[in-house]
């Protein structure tokens, strides 16, 4: 008895998946950096982030938004079909790198949707309140930003260090090249040392570098993989190869 292993419209849409998420990883790297002028330090500070003009509030928020679509939202897809197509091989470790990215993905959105929701409420707040209600203002975007950027974001380390080891090590035992598997072990590594520069305030300009690796590295991985399983499913029959099933 057979069943399909590795269906070519999964194939095809995860390589799409990674591809256009990539790119929109990309795009919240290049809003963010317009939106603060380059200093992106300027996200933590309530009173330099809600005197921001209007223009540059909302290339923030389509920042966030593309932080959803791009490094979150893809990453779903790829995990679920690593998952499905590592499951026998990795056994155990392979359902525990399916949580600990699905973990990932629901603390990043989290922490995007937080800021985009609360950014322009604030924004109004600070415009017209007096002095009081602008400190708190303040006081509350920091908090918000902190929250994400410094808890939920910070938290991702070990999940994805630990999704990269497991899925790494199915992966170096198939033809997907050597580039990409640094690309991947690079990618997780950067985030746990982002994790553990955390813990540390004198690791910050260490913590900032980690944090451009990642944002840089983690959609080139995307977009490379993203190409090679594209072209992965050009050479699959329409129903897919297939494995033993039980019986």
């Amino acid at each position: 008895m057979t069943m399909p292993a590795h269906p070519n419209h999964a194939t095809r849409f995860t390589g799409w998946a990674a591809i256009v998420g990539g790119l929109f990883a990309y795009a919240n790297v290049g809003l963010v950096v317009a939106a603060t002028g380059g200093n992106v330090d300027t996200i933590l500070t309530g009173s330099l982030m809600l005197a921001l003009p209007d223009d540059a509030r909302a290339l923030f928020r389509w920042g966030m938004f593309a932080d959803i679509l791009g490094f979150y939202l893809p990453v779903l897809a790829i995990g679920g079909y690593l998952w499905r197509r590592f499951r026998d091989e990795a056994g155990a470790l392979g359902d525990m790198a399916l949580m600990a990215i699905t973990l990932y993905a629901v603390v990043g959105i989290g922490g995007a949707a937080i800021q985009l929701a609360a950014l322009n409420p604030l924004a109004a707040l600070h415009a017209a309140g007096n002095e009081a209600t602008r400190a708190a203002a303040e006081a509350a975007w920091t908090a918000v930003a902190h929250l994400s950027q410094r808890g939920l974001w910070w938290s991702e380390g070990p999940v994805v260090l630990f999704w990269g080891l497991v899925v790494g090590a199915q992966l170096s035992r198939e033809e997907w090249g050597r580039p990409r598997l640094i690309l991947l072990k690079i990618t997780g590594w950067g985030f746990a040392l982002f994790f553990v520069a955390g813990m540390f305030p004198a690791l910050s300009l260490f913590m900032n570098l980690m944090l451009v690796v990642v944002v840089l590295v983690f959609p080139f991985w995307m977009l490379s993989f993203g190409a090679q399983l594209l072209r992965h499913a050009r050479h699959l029959p329409a129903r897919a190869r297939t494995l033993p099933a039980e019986t």
